[in-house]
């Protein structure tokens, strides 16, 4: 097939993550969104995730099996369920949710495994889901361990966050064989529920092998694949055992959604250099079938974000806050305990900051809140608490310490009050998919306007260009950032704020 008649057939295909545009920051719609917006027919998204964003635990009605369910929202990954929740606003579509149950919770709020369930008491999880118009997936917890915990979590994540493993031993054969069950699992689920004319959108990397597997049960099915996580230069990407396996599965999608356009070019190279395909741009030809290719930075529930920060009970929190850092400018940030956060790197700028810049002694704090990442990393936790340890001990004293470090999940209306509260936010991380708490703290300076510093590693990095845009390995210029961001006027914060 010529290039030409790739790019047109590629053109042709259908964009199907352009749907979840309706809750981009910008507030706008892409240009595949609109012609979306022209659809008469009604159609019914089905939108596989890993997980359900719902959870559930015993009603206190039921003392034993079979038992009834209360069902309560999940933390975590608010701008995938964000996005998927706004294809129900469009007047033609419907949307049902489809992933894995996980744990459930005992009367005694002890997490349990699924596999000890009767069949009646799985029946009551469907049921009492479907008023949220959510179907669940039940996998053995052998499979579910090593499809997540293994090779998703080992594996997987760490490749495409440019981390390299170190020890091709640690890779478990087990794991692949889990991942791939998984992925089978999930393909039943689909193809139970699945009527013609349904569109399936798979997301993010726990699917990769869903797309092949699905297309070879239902043929004609229009499914698009959104991968919310990097992709790696194919220099490191065929590096993976399973590289091809990986590639394949993705390729059985009718379109593929990348966070930025480097993503999408990475991809397009693996394919071409691993698999031997011609491509495009926009397109890949998989032998005969077009795969279609593009980019859909992801967005922030914009509208529930600003609700949420007028909260009285966040407002409080606010009150509370400004008493308690009187006279002191505040700068916030909040990652994940991983190598790609960039933690460590923050870290050493700040007190740079302190040691060439001797006048914020004393007038600046850190709230650093970390939250658990993908793994237990005891030698980063380490690293991090001996740098804390060390700047509070060098630049701090009993009445007021400059870092106040928070090693765990928070509460989501502190969350918000600090968003509000801060005179910069400071994001380092070293590798990052998109970095939608960027967006959110954007949101939350709607009144206040206070700078943003960002990393250029992540892929929210393209599209705030209001940000002070930093190398995060670059201790000195991040400081020196730092020190401007906090010295900038009224005048040239709304103006970047505008921007």
């Amino acid at each position: 097939m010529s290039k030409e008649s790739l790019d047109k057939a590629a053109d042709r295909s259908l964009r199907v993550v352009s749907l979840s545009r309706a809750n981009s920051f910008s507030g706008t719609m892409s240009h595949e969104s609109r012609k979306h917006e022209e659809l008469k027919a009604h159609v019914r998204i089905i939108a596989a995730s890993h997980f359900l964003p719902f959870s559930v635990a015993v009603s206190e009605a039921t003392p034993e099996e079979p038992y009834q369910w209360t069902v309560s929202r999940r933390s975590g990954h608010t701008a995938m369920y964000a996005g998927i929740r706004s294809l129900s606003e469009h007047p033609n579509t419907e949307c049902t949710q489809l992933g894995w149950i996980g744990y459930f919770k005992d009367r005694d709020g002890q997490e349990r495994a699924c596999d000890s369930l009767s069949a009646e008491s799985r029946a009551n999880i469907v049921e009492a889901l479907k008023p949220f118009d959510a179907v669940p997936v039940f996998m053995d917890e052998d499979i579910a361990n090593g499809h997540y915990e293994g090779y998703s979590k080992q594996i997987l994540w760490p490749l495409l966050h440019y981390m390299s493993w170190d020890d091709s031993r640690r890779m478990d054969p087990v794991w692949w064989s889990c991942y791939n069950k998984a992925n089978q699992t999930f393909a039943s689920a689909i193809s139970a529920i699945y009527n013609e004319g349904d569109i399936v959108w798979v997301h993010d990397y726990h699917l990769l092998l869903l797309p092949e597997i699905f297309h070879q049960l239902k043929p004609a099915a229009t499914v698009g694949l959104f991968l919310h996580a990097p992709f790696p230069s194919s220099e490191l990407f065929r590096s993976l055992p399973n590289r091809k396996e990986i590639l394949n599965g993705m390729l059985g999608s009718t379109s593929i959604g990348f966070q930025t356009y480097s993503y999408a070019r990475h991809f397009l190279s693996s394919c071409t250099r691993v698999l031997g395909l011609e491509s495009t741009p926009t397109g890949i030809d998989n032998r005969g079938s077009i795969v279609s290719i593009g980019v859909f930075p992801i967005g922030i529930d914009a509208k529930s974000v600003q609700a949420r920060r007028a909260l009285p009970s966040v407002q409080a929190k606010m009150k509370t806050m400004r008493e308690m850092f009187a006279n002191k400018r505040i700068i916030v940030g909040r990652d994940r305990m991983d190598e790609v956060a960039g933690i460590k790197q923050k870290l050493e700028a700040f007190e740079k900051l302190l040691e060439t810049c001797p006048e914020w002694q004393n007038n600046v704090v850190l709230i650093q809140v970390t939250q658990p990442g993908q793994n237990r990393k005891p030698k980063l936790e380490a690293k991090i608490s001996e740098l804390v340890t060390s700047i509070n001990s060098n630049y701090g004293s009993l009445e007021f310490m400059p870092v106040m470090y928070h090693n765990t999940f928070l509460d989501t209306d502190e969350y918000m009050a600090l968003l509000n509260i801060a005179d910069l936010c400071l994001i380092t991380v070293i590798r990052d998919g998109m970095n939608t708490g960027s967006l959110e703290f954007v949101v939350c300076q709607e009144d206040k306007h206070s700078p943003l510093i960002l990393s250029e590693f992540t892929g929210t990095a393209g599209s705030v260009s209001g940000a002070i845009q930093i190398n995060p390995w670059d201790y000195l210029g991040v400081a020196q950032a730092i020190d401007t961001a906090l010295r900038m006027g009224p005048e040239e914060k709304k103006v970047r704020y505008t921007e």
